[in-house]
């Protein structure tokens, strides 16, 4: 076992114990530790509730709108989103609160957290340049097109250092559907570019918002 693989095994063996994460066979977790990819999140039919909801939940809200800095922008086109919901609050809807039970469920955010969440409409030729979320203590993503195709880009890449970042190493995660992808640090990030090609793609964004 070369020591990288020793590190690695150790790390999961650390954060199984420690209960900040339960793994399971179609789960990643960073070296670091500071993303996790959960793919199958929901059950079938909770996935479907989640996704009949987000695919007809009014996004009429743009990037001027939200306030996207410049940097993030770019000349990408547009990408909507909805209002936001609070877990702290009742008005969340049912499906809604499907995810934040299964992100809980996960143990990568604590229970008295309070999570923010709403969708996202990502147009062709839409994306989001480099940038970290630092508003917040933890982001996460969840897709729901069933289709998405290899070509059509708009993959999340994130930075796991800023060494790693200012090399220009990251990893690349596909919207697969079903798929949770959870920035617990808030590392470096980006959304590449997606092809004019592609359909609509439509995701959940949560975080957890500093004190």
């Amino acid at each position: 076992m070369t020591s990288l693989v020793r590190r690695v095994v150790n790390k999961l063996y650390r954060l199984a114990n420690s209960n900040q994460f339960l793994p399971r066979e179609d789960q990643i977790i960073t070296a670091n530790g500071s993303v996790l990819l959960q793919d199958n999140f929901l059950s079938d039919s909770d996935f479907i509730k989640v996704q009949n909801w987000a695919f007809n939940v009014p996004c009429d809200l743009n990037r001027e709108k939200r306030r996207w800095d410049m940097q993030i922008v770019r000349n990408f086109t547009e990408c909507y989103s909805s209002r936001q919901w609070s877990s702290a609050e009742d008005d969340m809807p049912a499906a809604a609160r499907l995810v934040v039970d299964g992100v809980r469920k996960i143990g990568a955010i604590a229970d008295e957290d309070t999570i923010v969440l709403g969708v996202l409409r990502w147009q062709p030729k839409s994306g989001m340049g480099e940038h970290n979320d630092t508003h917040t203590k933890t982001a996460f993503s969840y897709y729901l097109n069933d289709i998405w195709k290899d070509n059509w880009f708009g993959d999340l890449v994130l930075y796991e250092s800023m060494a790693d970042y200012k090399a220009g190493f990251g990893r690349s995660v596909t919207p697969k559907a079903n798929r949770l992808v959870i920035n617990k640090d808030t590392v470096m990030h980006k959304v590449t570019y997606c092809s004019e090609l592609a359909v609509e793609r439509v995701s959940i964004q949560g975080f957890v918002l500093k004190d």
